[in-house]
């Protein structure tokens, strides 16, 4: 057998350490649901419960105010798709 053992850092391709390299996807897309339990107009009357709204977020800053749940699909959806471009 060799004596020369396999490292990591005799596999990297740059100068770079693999930890000080900045993350090459920017993108971490999901859905939440906004806490509390009802939202209500300025007359008082409950517009729609919070369990059919959903707030879509990324990490590269993307965050939507409380949409419905078809609303924030399609939202979804377009950012999914720019990140396909982005990438490809």
């Amino acid at each position: 057998m060799s004596e020369h053992r396999f490292t990591l850092e005799n596999t990297s391709t740059g100068t770079t350490p693999a930890a000080a390299r900045t993350p090459h996807y920017p993108h971490s897309l999901r859905y939440e649901k906004p806490a509390g339990s009802a939202r209500t107009s300025p007359e008082g009357h409950t517009l729609r419960a919070l369990s059919d709204l959903t707030v879509v977020t990324c990490a590269c800053g993307l965050t939507t105010p409380a949409l419905p749940n078809d609303d924030a699909r399609l939202v979804y959806e377009e950012h999914r798709n720019l990140i396909r471009d982005e990438t490809a």
